[in-house]
């Protein structure tokens, strides 16, 4: 069953570097205010993961507060995957300018992080996501980075090819033409399984390039939820009559727990080595999506001991589409897209970033998780900031003055010029 009828709460998959946020209760500042994260606050904050885990909670706000519906929809959900957003941004860095490279790292929060200067660069970044690049037949995670330049952009030579060593998909084709579009939307299928069939609706407009990142993962439970104790169960809701929700069971077990006197979490492994479910709910009453930033670290995995004891996690599944731009500015990415040569590294053709648009979906149920992402990064070709066009091919007034005396000789307004 779909999310916008169970409303689940607060789910988030930790798979590497991958997280998918399910999206609670959109909060205003004025119900709670809520600062950005600071690295300080979390463990091990220069840790690619750490890094990750903040970037996923400042999306999170960032994304609650462009709910169109408001507090109407307090269990609206958020479903984004960081990790293909930092994988495309990756992709990006390689051809961008100093100030673009500067915006990229303080979006991801790479900028601040105190120690391992590595860090500071997407380098290891890039290095992380390459092991599961073509990994589709070692691993359960599969990712695939793709860039499209129209003709018109006139890329370099030398761009392409450091991007085909980054192992990116990259390719000149016109981005106006259905068959572009269609293969743009081809290859986000193959590589997401079906999952998410398309990522663009139409042909973008004066497009320069459309980089793509792709990911897909599945993988079965360690210890699998036996389908015979998953049964109907009331889960809370804010402010709302609880609705119900067909309720997975592990009753024996020993399992990674963490909790404080607000907070309980249990870290959920998978089959294969490293990936698992980190699953953090309150322990009173129902709290929004921003209410646990607080232990935003906890998505990391750290601070867990394994306890004898029971998980009870409903079975969910959850799609949605977002328009990322807005929010990413907000976390620094305005100040370097806004520059001329921001991405000049690929092409004289100045280049500005017009879309962020990010695709997500998860399966949760008894015998383990099924999620993929897609996110198009899609730039406008600009021209110079010292070229003006200027086609009067509407409506207009004029003035035809004398700017030594101030005096209008003659004004109007042409609505039909005769």
């Amino acid at each position: 069953m779909m999310l916008t009828s169970l409303k689940f709460g607060v789910t988030f998959l930790g798979v590497v570097l991958t997280f998918l946020v399910a999206r609670d209760a959109p909060v205003h500042a004025a119900d709670l205010p809520v600062p950005r994260l600071g690295l300080a606050s979390m463990p091990d904050a220069d840790r690619p993961m750490a890094l990750q885990a903040r970037f996923a909670f400042n999306l999170m706000r960032e994304l609650a507060r462009d709910n169109p519906r408001g507090a109407r929809e307090r269990n609206a959900n958020i479903i984004v995957s960081p990790a293909s957003i930092a994988a495309v941004l990756a992709v990006l860095d390689l051809g961008a300018d100093a100030a673009m490279q500067k915006a990229i790292r303080r979006t991801l929060g790479f900028e601040t992080a105190r120690a391992a200067p590595e860090h500071a660069s997407l380098d290891s970044l890039r290095a992380s996501f390459a092991k599961f690049q073509g990994n589709a037949d070692k691993g359960p995670l599969l990712l695939a980075n793709a860039i499209v330049f129209d003709p018109t952009s006139r890329p370099h030579a030398e761009a392409l090819a450091r991007l085909r060593e980054a192992g990116a998909d990259a390719r000149v084709e016109d981005l106006a033409k259905p068959e572009t579009l269609k293969g743009i939307n081809d290859w986000v299928a193959a590589n997401t399984r079906g999952l998410i069939p398309s990522i663009l609706d139409e042909p973008p407009r004066d497009a320069g390039l459309v980089a793509l990142n792709a990911l897909y993962f599945k993988n079965s439970w360690r210890l699998a939820f036996d389908p015979k104790d998953t049964r109907p169960a009331p889960f809370r809701v804010l402010n709302s009559t609880p609705v119900e929700v067909p309720m997975m069971r592990q009753t024996d077990g020993n399992f990674r727990f963490r909790r404080d006197d607000r907070f309980i979490a249990a870290d959920l492994p998978f089959a294969s080595e490293g990936f698992s479910l980190a699953i953090v709910t309150s322990r009173a009453e129902p709290l929004p999506a921003l209410a646990f930033t607080p232990v935003a670290s906890w998505l990391t995995g750290e601070g867990f001991s394994e306890s004898p004891g029971e998980v009870a996690l409903p079975r969910f599944s959850l799609s949605q589409s977002a328009e990322l731009l807005r929010a990413l500015d907000a976390l620094g990415l305005r100040s370097g897209r806004s520059s001329p040569t921001a991405l000049s590294g690929f092409s004289e053709v100045p280049q500005a970033i017009s879309r962020v648009m990010q695709k997500a979906v998860l399966r949760v149920d008894e015998a383990g998780a099924e999620a993929a992402a897609a996110t198009a990064v899609v730039t406008t070709r600009s021209a110079p900031v010292d070229f003006v066009k200027l086609t009067v091919d509407k409506p207009f007034v004029f003035a035809l003055r004398d700017a030594r005396s101030g005096a209008i000789v003659m004004a109007g307004y042409v609505g039909k010029p005769e």
